[in-house]
């Protein structure tokens, strides 16, 4: 007996890209702002920081930042950090005006970021160095540096338990920052996943996804470090996210232009197939009020967002 069509339905459907008018080249690292409902676009390749609206996919404005890497949100300053690989900088952009507001050299070229609200510091990757930064940024400086092994990729603040997750690409390790005294207080094993880049987090179940460039994703238990169960993915993952209004997990390989698309179980996860996307497509962020999932990518010179709708 065959299975009715819908039982093999996508769990996205992508939508007609929309151009970013005036911009070329590819993108990094994708947040979004739920608060004032914005998709902010790391546009490495055009030198610029590109924010958006959302659910409507239209510019508001494309700051000139250098080659923008991450980006961390500040609502209680209203502001986001930028990391600015090319000009070895950290720049602090108004969250209403989109105006440069401060700049804070650093001693390398920069990569992921987040801001940790408990202390109002700001913690920086060194991009393939041993680094990590703790900016202060009202006084735009470095206030400590947190040494860790080779090559940061993806950080992440974990609100409910202020905690701050670190992945490390040049060893299968995720390591718990200790943001008090900053220092390294944890070195978790995220094995199967090698080189893992892509890390999200499911506060209410105190999980961690950890997505690998060898194509499994771990799930981890977020107190203990174990892990609970590997998934296979596409490989070469870069970044990753959860929505947790359906318990997805979101996971974008540029290379293989592919996303592939997980949901959250009681025992970790399970797969949910590959939906194909443009190649270069190897960030993304999700709008929690629409389920959507945002990414970005270059073609034939020009640069697009596009949005896949879950199903």
């Amino acid at each position: 007996m065959l299975c009715p069509l819908h039982l093999f339905s996508a769990p996205l459907t992508l939508g007609q890209p929309i151009a970013v008018p005036g911009t070329k080249g590819g993108f990094d690292f994708l947040e979004v702002d739920q608060q004032l409902h914005r998709l902010l676009a790391n546009h490495t390749g055009n030198k610029s920081f590109d924010v958006f609206n959302l659910p409507d996919g239209k510019l508001i404005k494309i700051v000139e930042t250098g080659a923008a890497q991450g980006v961390a949100v500040d609502a209680q300053h209203e502001c986001y950090y930028v990391t600015v690989s090319d000009q070895k900088k950290l720049v602090e952009v108004d969250r209403r005006s989109l105006d440069v507001k401060n700049i804070v050299a650093l001693p390398g070229s920069p990569d992921a970021v987040i801001y940790f609200p408990k202390t109002n510091m700001v913690y920086v990757d060194h991009d393939d160095g041993e680094d990590l930064w703790v900016v202060d940024p009202s006084v735009q400086k470095i206030v400590a540096t947190i040494k860790i092994p080779t090559a940061p990729e993806y950080i992440l603040y974990d609100p409910a338990f202020d905690g701050i997750f670190q992945n490390i690409k040049s060893q299968p390790v995720t390591l718990v920052i200790d943001a008090t005294a900053n220092t390294v207080s944890a070195t978790w094993s995220t094995l199967p996943a090698e080189k893992p880049h892509g890390l999200a987090i499911d506060p209410k179940t105190r999980r961690l996804f950890s997505a690998g460039g060898n194509g499994k994703l771990v799930v981890m238990d977020c107190t203990t470090g174990v892990c609970l169960k590997s998934v296979d993915i596409a490989p070469g993952v870069d970044q990753i996210a959860f929505d947790p209004g359906n318990q997805r997990i979101y996971c974008a390989s540029g290379g293989q232009g592919k996303l592939s698309v997980l949901e959250e179980t009681v025992d970790g996860a399970k797969s949910l197939g590959d939906v194909e996307t443009p190649k270069g497509t190897h960030t993304l962020a999700v709008d929690p009020e629409t389920h959507s999932v945002w990414i970005a990518f270059p073609k034939e010179g020009a640069s697009y967002i596009a949005e896949l709708k879950a199903s």
